[in-house]
């Protein structure tokens, strides 16, 4: 009996990876992940993700959306296949009140990327004043 649950338990972990993440036999997917929070907004705009062994292309925006003295930033989050959340570098705006600031790119990673995600703050030097966060887990 407890086998039979077991073997469940897995075939439903293995359905809900298999909707969760595009695989390389599915068409590319191609999110925009954005979110908001006092003094800045973001987004990421996913274009390739055609599975975890891809190289994505990233459209990266962030603007400053308050006149505090603070600067915006914004950075890419990704999960590999153990799970482990990966923090790439931040990205910084410090133009001024609604500037924004645009960067084209790509990613990948060795360890896969299962999930991506954003990560948009408000700060002051190295520290974050606020911050939210937008992916697909």
């Amino acid at each position: 009996m407890k086998k039979s649950f077991s073997a469940l338990g897995a075939m439903s972990a293995a359905a809900i990876l298999v909707v969760a993440m595009p695989s390389s036999a599915q068409a590319a997917f191609s999110p925009t992940l954005s979110c908001s929070v006092t003094g800045s907004k973001g987004s990421i705009k996913v274009s390739n993700w055609s599975g975890p062994g891809a190289t994505v292309n990233l459209t990266i925006s962030v603007t400053d959306t308050k006149s505090d003295g603070h600067h915006s930033r914004i950075r890419l989050l990704s999960k590999d296949t153990f799970g482990t959340t990966k923090t790439w570098p931040w990205r910084m705006n410090y133009d001024g009140l609604n500037a924004t600031k645009t960067w084209t790119t790509t990613a990948s990673d060795s360890g896969g990327l299962f999930d991506l995600g954003v990560q948009v703050g408000t700060g002051e030097g190295s520290q974050v004043i606020t911050s939210c966060i937008d992916a697909t887990w």
